[in-house]
């Protein structure tokens, strides 16, 4: 890459950095410890549990760090710690499955045709972790014929780890789970996130506009993984960004419809891994909340 496509940013030494690398193996000691009250029904899911703790420590470790940072595209940017992390996961998942193929955010070649394949989001909110905004996670699914079957996504600054296993619940360090019961929009904390391409920003932000005059309140957080996730827990209510790739949203579809939320495209039909624009919903609100973005687009497009 040219010098001027590559920018390095330095930050002061800051005490905090030394403080969370002395906390780093007490912090998880105890979200291991937490998981284990729920123990993984599979042995992919404990390889999957494995490599997203694995790769948060780096993350944590790294987080009040000097930032080398590149330019992937327009508004896309991926820093030395999206690497790193990604090293860290991917050698303890083909360690353990040397067979199952790998997509990740940060080596899109497409995997061969298998059955099984990892899908990764080694650092989800790069642009956060970019400015240290605590808000930021690493994602990682096991895919089976194309339908997720294990996801995990782990938050290492507040030490929370989103699991779930297809027919099996969702967890959060071992509890479970569970979407909220709001009903009505008037209700609801509605989450969203910032399409790149200026042209569906724009509807983007119209169509978030829309929602969030009619909810108690709206969120945008930066990570489409930890959002889906707030779904499922019950945090948020709704959800919407119009531009997602697999790897962004593997996981946290698993993890949401585990938690009793529903996840589908703009026209209502179930989310699949094939990209684009997603909705999630608690399920009583899910209707309204899709009437609301149908009638939004007539509006718009009629």
């Amino acid at each position: 890459m040219a010098a001027s496509d590559r920018t390095q940013t330095r930050c002061a030494r800051d005490p905090r950095r030394d403080r969370s690398a002395h906390q780093s193996n007490s912090r998880y000691s105890t979200v291991t410890a937490s998981l284990l009250q729920h123990t993984p029904k599979t042995r992919q899911g404990e390889i999957a549990l494995r490599a997203a703790l694995t790769a948060g420590r780096v993350l944590q470790k790294k987080f009040y760090g000097a930032r080398e940072i590149q330019s992937k595209g327009f508004r896309d940017i991926v820093t030395d710690a999206d690497f790193a992390a990604d090293r860290a996961a991917r050698a303890i998942l083909q360690r353990a499955f040397p067979h199952y193929a790998i997509l990740s955010e940060e080596d899109k070649t497409s995997p061969p045709r298998a059955e099984y394949v990892w899908m990764i989001d080694p650092l989800d909110g790069t642009t956060n972790y970019s400015r240290q905004i605590p808000i930021f996670s690493i994602s990682i699914a096991l895919t089976r014929r194309g339908q997720p079957i294990v996801g995990v996504v782990y938050d290492p600054l507040r030490r929370e780890c989103f699991f779930a296993e297809r027919g099996h619940g969702a967890y959060l360090n071992g509890t479970r789970i569970r979407a909220s019961n709001v009903a009505d929009m008037d209700r609801a904390v509605v989450g969203f996130e910032l399409a790149r391409l200026p042209k569906l920003r724009a509807r983007g932000l119209e169509m978030f506009t829309h929602l969030a005059m009619q909810s108690v309140t709206a969120r945008i957080g930066g990570s489409a993984a930890l959002s889906l996730c707030y779904v499922g827990a019950g945090r948020l209510d709704t959800y919407l960004q119009l531009t997602l790739s697999p790897w962004d949203v593997a996981a946290g579809i698993l993890i949401a419809r585990e938690g009793g939320a529903r996840v589908t495209h703009l026209d209502g039909k179930p989310a699949t891994l094939n990209g684009g624009a997603y909705l999630a919903g608690a399920p009583k609100i899910f209707p309204e909340f899709l009437k609301q973005v149908k009638s939004f687009q007539v509006n718009v497009e009629g």
